[in-house]
Formats: C-alpha cells, sequence, structure tokens
C-alpha cells in the first residue's frame, strides 16, 4: 500500500533497484562482447570494421565504441525508466525498450565479429544476417518480457492527490473529474503471440528473412487489436485502440445504466471489437467488464482490469446517465 509522502522529507525521485538494473547489464553485455572479441582477435590481424562501415579499425577500439553504445543508448534509456516522475506504464516501456536496444546492439556487433571474423569455407562479410536477425528477435522479446514483469516502486502521485480529495469531498468527485483504464490481454497470452511468430519465423528466415519481420509485424498487430484506452469524461464514453483510434463512442446522455460484472469472451463475440445485433463489445480477455444498457435498448460491453475498476467506472457512468452534453454558446 503507497503512504502519503512526508512534507518534512525529500521523496526520491528515482528507483534505485531499476536504476541500478538499468546500468549493470550493459555493463555486462560489454564485457561479454569483449572478452569474445579478444577471443577472436588472431583472426582478424588487419583489424575489424564497424557494422555501419567507415574501414577497418583496431579490434580494442572496436570493442570500446560497442560498449559506449550499448551503456549510452540502453543505460540511458533505462535510466529514464528509473525516474519515478513518469507514471509506472511509461515506466515499463522505457525499460522494455532499453533491453531490446542494448540486446540489438549487441547482436549487431557480434553479428560483426563473426561475419568478418569467419573461418574455414565461409565467406567474410561486414555484418552476419542471420545473427542480426536472431539476436534481433531474441531482444523484441525479451524486452515485451521485462516490460511486461517488471514492477515499478509505488510512489505517491497526482492520482493519488485526487483520490485522497475525492475521499475528502465526495459530494465534488461526484460531478467532477474523469475515470479511465487501459486494457490489453494478460502478459502471458502477449508473450505465447510473440513467440508463436518468433519460433516458426526464425526456422523459416532460413528461406527469407523477411518473413521472420512479417510474421513479428503480423504478432505485433495482433496485440495492439486486443489492446485500448477506455475513458469517460465530458459526459461520453470513449474507448480507442491502442489510445489513438477512436472505435466506440457512447454518449452518457445514451446510457440507462451501467454495471460491473464478471464476463466470458466466448458468450460476448469474441476478443477485440465486435459488433453485433444492436450490440457492441471491446474485450482483451476474459474476466472484470462493464456493461452499458442504453436507452434504444443497446448493451455495450468492455474489458476491465479488474472488478474494482470495472465498479469505479460503471459508478462514474451511472452518475451521469442519461444526462445530455453541454451545448455550446450559439449551437
Amino acid at each position: 500500500m503507497k503512504s502519503s509522502p512526508d512534507p518534512e522529507h525529500h521523496v526520491s525521485r528515482v528507483d534505485a533497484r531499476a536504476l541500478r538494473f538499468a546500468l549493470t547489464f550493459p555493463v555486462l553485455l560489454s564485457v561479454a562482447l569483449a572478452v569474445g572479441g579478444l577471443l577472436l582477435t588472431p583472426g582478424l590481424p588487419r583489424g575489424i570494421e564497424l557494422p555501419w562501415g567507415g574501414g577497418a579499425v583496431p579490434v580494442p577500439l572496436f570493442l570500446m565504441v560497442a560498449a559506449a553504445s550499448m551503456v549510452g543508448a540502453g543505460g540511458g534509456l533505462g535510466a529514464l525508466g528509473a525516474n519515478t516522475a513518469f507514471p509506472g506504464t511509461t515506466r515499463r516501456v522505457l525499460l522494455g525498450v532499453a533491453m531490446a536496444v542494448q540486446l540489438s546492439l549487441f547482436s549487431l556487433f557480434v553479428a560483426a565479429l563473426l561475419g568478418q571474423g569467419a573461418a574455414g569455407e565461409l565467406p567474410p562479410q561486414r555484418v552476419s544476417g542471420f545473427v542480426v536477425l536472431m539476436g534481433c528477435g531474441l531482444a523484441a522479446a525479451m524486452g515485451v518480457v521485462l516490460a511486461l514483469s517488471f514492477k515499478p516502486e509505488e510512489q505517491w502521485s497526482a492520482a493519488d492527490d485526487a483520490a485522497l480529495a475525492a475521499l475528502a469531498h465526495p459530494e465534488q468527485a461526484a460531478v467532477q473529474g474523469r475515470v479511465g483504464y487501459f486494457l490489453h490481454p494478460r502478459s502471458s497470452v502477449i508473450i505465447m503471440i510473440l513467440l508463436a511468430a518468433l519460433l516458426p519465423g526464425a526456422l523459416l528466415a532460413i528461406l527469407s528473412p523477411w518473413i521472420l519481420l512479417a510474421m513479428v509485424l503480423a504478432a505485433l498487430a495482433g496485440i495492439a487489436l486486443l489492446s485500448a484506452s477506455v475513458v469517460a469524461e465530458n459526459r461520453r464514453i470513449t474507448v480507442k485502440m491502442l489510445g489513438f483510434v477512436p472505435v466506440i463512442t457512447v454518449p452518457c446522455s445514451q446510457v440507462a445504466a451501467a454495471g460491473a460484472l464478471e464476463l466470458t469472451v466466448a458468450g460476448n463475440g469474441g476478443r477485440g471489437l465486435r459488433r453485433r445485433r444492436g450490440s457492441v463489445s471491446f474485450l482483451a480477455r476474459p474476466g472484470a467488464g462493464v456493461v452499458l444498457r442504453t436507452h434504444d435498448g443497446g448493451r455495450v460491453v468492455l474489458g476491465a482490469p479488474d472488478l474494482e475498476v470495472a465498479e469505479e467506472f460503471a459508478a462514474w457512468v451511472n452518475g451521469r446517465a442519461g444526462e445530455t452534453p453541454p451545448q455550446p454558446p450559439g449551437g
């Protein structure tokens, strides 16, 4: 449970645990790359070319550039994710992106080492495409896993101030403010979708690297179609896919009542956006949800992260059910 900040003490704006991880992980990757690079040095007597070209450079300089890239880019993004001034979801995304960037850069420099230090009958190449492809695929998957599994340290925020004010002045909270949440599939489902694309795609990449890219993009598109923001404010309820594309808009004047209950996907037409027989639904997973009954006999079904959020959302809507949005002057 969060505790209210003590005004006499400084509230830390840095998540120390996340910052340690953000800075330590790229350093460990750099050490691993340095060890591997030094072992391959005898096979690179004329030096090695950087992945983006520019002529051969000494192996130690190559390794220094690799370490600086990983620590600078990945560590910088990870350090932003450790800043508690950002919302929890933003911090999780930043740390996930940092992980993906670090592993992708690691794969890129390893691909250069293996490509130019090829032994036997393998033709040398500046960057090994298969190493880059496999490494970046793993990097993307690991970034998603970290973003979904990382739990930021809870900090007192503006949302907590608003909740405290609502408890102190319930009569004002009944007529002001907004409620909303972000809806997405369960973490396990997202990981399964990505693995279903990455594993066969990695095998088919032998035929063409574009197959893996197409399968990953299709998986990400599928996840996007199941993710949306649900916001109730200004006497209307709006559902925006990925928080950007409006797909459902319901004025409170059309709502007769709202209720929170447990929902099944099969009983509401399936996952994602569904329209059928005067009803519309957006479900990312089975479980808690909100059902809106409209005056024309229609039904709007919206998924929710949990029953508590669904009950709060339904209470907000019931407090404004039947209200007509204010008209602009002269309208």
